[in-house]
């Protein structure tokens, strides 16, 4: 988990709410999937989504999911592995 704290000051707006919910100082919430201190961050990918990710689950769903930037690039590498391959064998 990174130790940077939050860039969105979010919590320093309202700090009594998060405190409420056992906010870490510094952070905005929880993550989904994890449950660690993370932060309020649109979904990697192109769809109008904020969510509250840790940062190792963020980079991991931008890594994964097709529609991120770094997802995208890695599934068009796969499927031009492939085409390549399929070309090799073909011959």
């Amino acid at each position: 988990m990174n130790k940077r704290g939050c860039y969105c000051e979010i919590w320093d707006k309202d700090p009594e709410y998060f405190k409420s919910r056992g906010v870490p100082r510094g952070y905005c919430g929880f993550c989904q999937i994890c449950k660690k201190p993370g932060h309020t961050r649109h979904f990697p990918g192109g769809v109008p989504y904020t969510g509250c990710w840790c940062d190792f689950h963020y980079r991991l769903i931008s890594l994964i999911h097709p529609l991120a930037i770094p997802g995208a690039i890695l599934y068009f590498g796969v499927i031009a592995i492939g085409v390549i391959i399929w070309l090799l064998l073909r011959s």
